[in-house]
């Protein structure tokens, strides 16, 4: 693979500030053959004058005459020039490690009848902190990964999708699917991940943050009715698990509540402000659900209460997956009652939920049980 042309492709928009960091991060890799095709959707900045600033004649810059409005057809009028045996992506504000390339190249000579390959990445979050992300499972970015020019004939579409804010994963994920060789997980950190102010990115991570204070002020959880929480609670010990992972612990009721009748309870949830509201200091950690820092079938009850609604639906599979990855079994409870309240993102009834957890390989109990204060009740466990 030390002689494959890898076309790289680069969208921007008005980032002066970051894309001579993405460019740079391009040119320092051991791998040395590559092209670089950068889209310019338009700038009203600098961002043109940077890349030529770079003088390298590996790198090619295509200035559009109008802006299309997200990187999307960028990205294809990137690919129908691209000239490599591969294809690869980055983004303008984020970053690659010098082995990025080198080491997908070398998954793809072990594995020739994948589609592509992909690795691991760093986020970088606004508050300085860096979340390591390194799992098959995990959802694939823009940057993360590289693929067969053949494979792109699965995919004639190309970048063009339905998803807007989630285009990369729907990309991979289309390749993934459609190809009968799929796609190669390199266990290494390969790419960074930049969230900063002006991204769409950090759009959501900022919102998720006022979500938090501001959706819950006007519309209280069902669970914060003390007769549903004892509820729950019955319902989980009647099960008597000998451990419990709480995914989505807020301020860790259920946690305590369960610490107290002697069952070992820890929680996980990705508020920023776990810390300050944690009812059981010590007992609950900051991290998503669908990265969750447990081994496979470390724990015996993984609970997630009034929570699943809340989450993207492009991102309700891999959570799904990742609680059945971590359980000996499951149990959920879900506000199908109201899909169309501020704040459910994901608007389905039980039978489209009992289907997704059918997807994520979740063998459901069949014995249906009755709501709980409006959360439908899911039991079941990983195949």
């Amino acid at each position: 693979m030390e002689g494959s042309l890898v076309s790289i492709v680069l969208p921007t928009y008005n980032r002066a500030a970051q894309i001579g960091r993405a460019i740079a991060s391009v040119m320092a890799q051991s791998h040395s053959r590559w092209e670089l095709i950068v889209v310019d959707d338009a700038s009203t900045d600098n961002t043109c004058a940077v890349v030529q600033s770079f003088a390298d004649p590996r790198i090619f810059l295509v200035r559009l005459p109008f802006n299309c409005g997200s990187p999307m057809r960028p990205r294809n009028v990137g690919l129908q020039l691209a000239r490599g045996d591969y294809l690869a992506y980055i983004d303008d504000d984020n970053t690659w490690r010098p082995q990025h390339l080198e080491r997908l190249l070398a998954a793809m000579a072990t594995h020739p009848d994948a589609a592509g390959a992909y690795g691991g990445k760093a986020h970088h979050l606004p508050d300085g902190s860096v979340e390591e992300i390194c799992r098959p499972d995990q959802g694939i970015d823009t940057q993360d990964g590289l693929h067969t020019r053949a494979a792109l004939a699965l995919v004639p579409e190309g970048w063009l999708g339905q998803d807007f804010a989630h285009e990369d994963a729907e990309f991979w994920g289309k390749l993934r699917a459609r190809h009968p060789g799929g796609l190669i997980f390199v266990p290494e950190i390969l790419s960074d991940y930049y969230i900063h102010d002006g991204q769409r990115y950090y759009t959501g991570y900022q919102n998720t943050r006022m979500y938090e204070r501001a959706y819950y002020a006007r519309n209280p959880s069902l669970l914060a009715d003390g007769e549903v929480r004892q509820a729950l609670l019955r319902l989980v010990l009647e099960r008597r698990p000998e451990n419990v992972l709480d995914v989505g612990c807020g301020e860790g009721w259920l946690v305590s509540a369960l610490r107290q009748a002697g069952v070992r309870a820890w929680g996980i949830d990705a508020s920023a402000d776990l810390a300050a509201v944690s009812l059981v200091p010590g007992l609950c950690v900051r991290a998503r659900a669908d990265a969750l820092p447990c081994a496979d079938r470390s724990i015996d009850l993984v609970v997630c209460f009034d929570v699943l609604q809340h989450i993207p639906e492009p991102r309700i599979r891999r959570t799904l997956r990742e609680l059945a990855r971590v359980g000996h079994s499951l149990l959920l409870a879900i506000d199908t009652g109201a899909p169309w309240r501020e704040g459910h993102r994901t608007l389905h009834d039980p039978h489209w939920w009992r289907q997704r957890c059918a997807e994520a390989g979740l063998e459901l109990e069949q014995r249906a049980r009755a709501s709980i204060g409006g959360l439908a009740i899911l039991t079941g466990r990983g195949r």
